[in-house]
C-alpha cells in the first residue's frame, strides 16, 4: 500500500512539474542581456550563435538571434551561412511575432509569423495566413520548456515539427574552466538528431545535430557568456 501511494505521488509530482507555468521563465536571470555559443564541425570551429535579450516593458520580451558559419574544403569550396531572427514574446510563452531572415549560400529566404485572436499564423505574400498553432516555442532553442512541449516552430523551415522528447543523461559539461552539470535531451519526431544540453536552472547550454553531409554539428555556450548567469 505504501509502495502505491509513493507512486502515485510521484505520478502527480510528474504531472506538476510538466504544468508549471511558462511565466516563471526569465531569460535575463536564464541569461544576462545576451549569450554567445560558438559553432564548431569536426571539432574545429565553424562560426557563431548570439542570442540578445531585452524588455520594452514588463510584459514585452524581444529575442535578437544571430548566427553565421563559414565553412571551408581545402580552400577550394567555401559555404556561408547567415541566420537572423527577431523574436517578440508576451509573458513568456506567448509568441506573438518572429521574423526571419536566412541566407543560405546566396540562397535568400525569409518567413514572417504574427499572432491573431485564435493563435500564430505565417504570413507569406499573395497566399492567405496559415494557422499553426497556439502556444508553439521556437528553435531557437533558448526557452528551457521546449523539452516539454511536443511540436515546435521550426525557424529553419518556417513549418511545425514534432518532437518526441527523452530525457538521456545527466552529465558535467566543460565549460571553460568550469564543470556544469546538465541534462542531455534527445528532442525525437522529425528533430531526432538533435541532442540539446541544459543546466539545473533551465539555461540553454548547447546542442548537437547533423549537418547535410552527415558530419555532427555541435553549438557549445562560450565560457565568457558563462558567469553572466544569476541563478
Amino acid at each position: 500500500m505504501r509502495t502505491s501511494v509513493f507512486v502515485l505521488g510521484l505520478w502527480f509530482l510528474g504531472l506538476w512539474m510538466l504544468a508549471l507555468p511558462a511565466l516563471a521563465v526569465d531569460p535575463l536571470q536564464l541569461y544576462g542581456d545576451s549569450a554567445t555559443y560558438s559553432v564548431e564541425r569536426k571539432g574545429k570551429p565553424i562560426g557563431h550563435y548570439r542570442l540578445d535579450f531585452s524588455r520594452s516593458d514588463a510584459q514585452t520580451l524581444e529575442v535578437a538571434v544571430e548566427m553565421a558559419l563559414q565553412i571551408r574544403v581545402l580552400g577550394l569550396f567555401r559555404y556561408d551561412y547567415r541566420y537572423r531572427a527577431n523574436e517578440v514574446w508576451q509573458g513568456a510563452d506567448r509568441l506573438s511575432r518572429l521574423d526571419v531572415r536566412i541566407n543560405d549560400d546566396g540562397e535568400a529566404r525569409d518567413y514572417r509569423f504574427q499572432r491573431r485572436e485564435d493563435g500564430l499564423y505565417r504570413l507569406e505574400p499573395g497566399r492567405s495566413p496559415v494557422r499553426l498553432g497556439d502556444r508553439l516555442l521556437t528553435s531557437n532553442h533558448w526557452h528551457p520548456h521546449l523539452v516539454r512541449q511536443s511540436e515546435l516552430l521550426n525557424t529553419l523551415t518556417g513549418e511545425v515539427s514534432s518532437l518526441n522528447v527523452e530525457l538521456q543523461a545527466r552529465e558535467a559539461l566543460q565549460i571553460g574552466g568550469e564543470s556544469v552539470m546538465a541534462t542531455r535531451y534527445r528532442l525525437g519526431g522529425e528533430l531526432n538528431n538533435t541532442l540539446s544540453w541544459y543546466d539545473e536552472q533551465g539555461r540553454w547550454l548547447g546542442m548537437e545535430f547533423s549537418a547535410r553531409d552527415g558530419s555532427r554539428i555541435r553549438v557549445r555556450l562560450r565560457p565568457d557568456t558563462e558567469h553572466r548567469h544569476n541563478g
